[in-house]
């Protein structure tokens, strides 16, 4: 792990709610159906325009609405733009949906496990990932590594969705499926956000 540079706890609340709206389009009335690049983008910048005018109060509200658990977590850390390798980092437990073991090791090793069930359209590869990672590298891959709102965030290893899992440098909270894509697409460095535990004084 590399860090770059410390930056707001705003922006990485910022982050995560922009990369749920992609995800799931829970504030909108009227969803958009993304089936190419060109919707991607516009439903990118639908979320930008949406979300960078709230107030870091709201970002709260919106994130311990939901996941208390992660918004307590996020409030101890502080945070840094930074790279990870894909083998020093993992995913959620049975992220997307993913087969257990493999989600075990690294973010390098799940990478794989896809790698080849989308080669041999493997029946153990279901639910949310079969649809959402060949949709990544269809959509948006040239864009999640360059829009700073959609870099993955990083957590210590060993906090948060990996329980029995392989204890890593990090885990990453948000942006599985997003890193999983990377990944599978040759990359072995991602630009991330970094949760470090903020030292008591």
């Amino acid at each position: 792990m590399q860090l770059l540079k410390k930056v707001k706890s705003i922006e990485v609340k910022r982050c995560f709610v922009i990369s749920d709206y992609l995800s799931h389009q829970k504030y909108s009335n009227k969803p958009m159906r993304v089936a190419n690049k060109q919707q991607y983008t516009e439903l990118l910048a639908k979320a930008k325009r949406i979300i960078l005018e709230l107030p870091e109060m709201m970002l709260d509200m919106i994130i311990k609405g939901e996941w208390k658990k992660r918004f307590n977590i996020y409030k101890t850390m502080e945070w840094y733009l930074g790279t990870v390798k894909t083998n020093e980092i993992g995913v959620w437990k049975r992220a997307g949906g993913l087969h257990l073991s493999w989600t075990y090791g690294s973010l390098q090793e799940t990478a794989g496990f896809v790698a080849q069930a989308l080669q041999e359209n493997s029946k153990k590869f279901t639910r949310r990932s079969k649809t959402a990672i060949p949709g990544i590298i269809k959509n948006s891959l040239s864009v999640i590594q360059k829009e700073k709102y959609l870099f993955p965030i990083v957590l210590p290893g060993g906090i948060m969705g990996r329980k029995g899992l392989k204890k890593m440098k990090g885990d990453i909270d948000d942006g599985c499926m997003r890193s999983i894509a990377l990944a599978v697409n040759g990359k072995k460095k991602i630009k991330v956000y970094i949760g470090k535990k903020i030292k008591s004084k």
